[in-house]
């Protein structure tokens, strides 16, 4: 028998578009793209023979019968969270979760005591490694992504974006600390080829190249214990310096922050067995990531 049930893909789009008046926004969410979005809304509207949105300005404000609509999709889309997050989640369940080393060691083990306490029939197994599990072939159950978004055959939800900053030993140099940017230029720059600091510099404006001598490490992590040791500074991402920063071990030099192009990502298999435990993840995730 022929549906009119839209895709549920299509339905929490016409959700994020309607909650946030914004396609560009609802996109960033649901790490899709703007035209991806529209194409969604699009097809809802020439399925039901309405229109959804009016542009206002910088708004997409919903019409009469968008507002209509989107209170009984929210019921629908509600009804279906509670119905995953009670199956199975009473049930003991092991999670394989893909998270990069770095992401792993600084920012997710320090609060895992939380979810822990929360959830503790479920069993996390942390896949970590820098390679990026394929989760249709069944290398994880899930994953915590640092990329632009948009994967294909995966569902996604937008966690936190990043950025980045100098940060070092508060003991470097004897505690004679840089006082301007300019002072860069005589401190040892520790270099990670996937966190350059030509970004960083020209927002400061200035001159200087990427560095080509000086310690190297393609683990930030790695790289942040050996600024904290003393032996230079680092460009830190905010996400991973944050803990050694409120500790101490690590100083702030300047208030200039560089926005990261990429952001990290929860991703799932919409046909996963195991989506009550997946949810119970990801919801405990964004509230981790909204209090960050």
């Amino acid at each position: 028998m022929p549906t009119r049930l839209p895709p549920l893909a299509t339905l929490q789009a016409f959700e994020a578009a309607v909650r946030h008046q914004s396609y560009t926004r609802a996109a960033k969410e649901l790490a899709l793209t703007h035209g991806a979005i529209s194409h969604h809304i699009t097809t809802l509207e020439e399925r039901l023979g309405v229109k959804l949105f009016e542009r206002e300005k910088n708004r997409m404000v919903p019409t009469e019968q968008g507002r209509l609509l989107v209170a009984q999709v929210r019921q629908a889309l509600g009804m279906l969270e509670r119905s995953f997050a009670h199956v199975g989640v009473t049930e003991h369940v092991t999670l394989n979760v893909s998270v990069l080393p770095s992401l792993a060691t600084r920012w997710l083990v320090p609060r895992l005591s939380r979810f822990i306490a929360r959830h503790p029939q479920i069993d996390l197994f942390l896949d970590v490694r820098a390679a990026i599990a394929d989760l249709a072939a069944g290398d994880a159950d899930a994953a915590i992504r640092f990329g632009p978004g948009g994967w294909p055959e995966v569902q996604q939800v937008w966690l936190m974006g990043d950025a980045s900053f100098p940060v070092c030993a508060p003991g470097y140099r004897d505690g004679l600390l840089p006082p301007t940017p300019q002072q860069l230029a005589d401190c040892t720059l520790l270099r990670n080829p996937w966190l350059p600091w030509e970004p960083w510099l020209h927002a400061a404006g200035l001159d200087f190249r990427e560095p080509v001598r000086g310690p190297s490490f393609t683990d930030s992590s790695v790289m942040l214990d050996a600024a904290a040791a003393g032996l230079g500074i680092a460009l830190a991402r905010r996400s991973l310096a944050e803990g050694e920063l409120q500790r101490g071990r690590l100083v702030r030099l300047f208030e200039l922050s560089v926005p990261d192009p990429y952001s990290h990502y929860f991703v799932w298999r919409a046909d996963h067995p195991k989506l009550a435990a997946i949810f119970a993840l990801r919801d405990w995730l964004l509230e981790e990531t909204r209090g960050s």
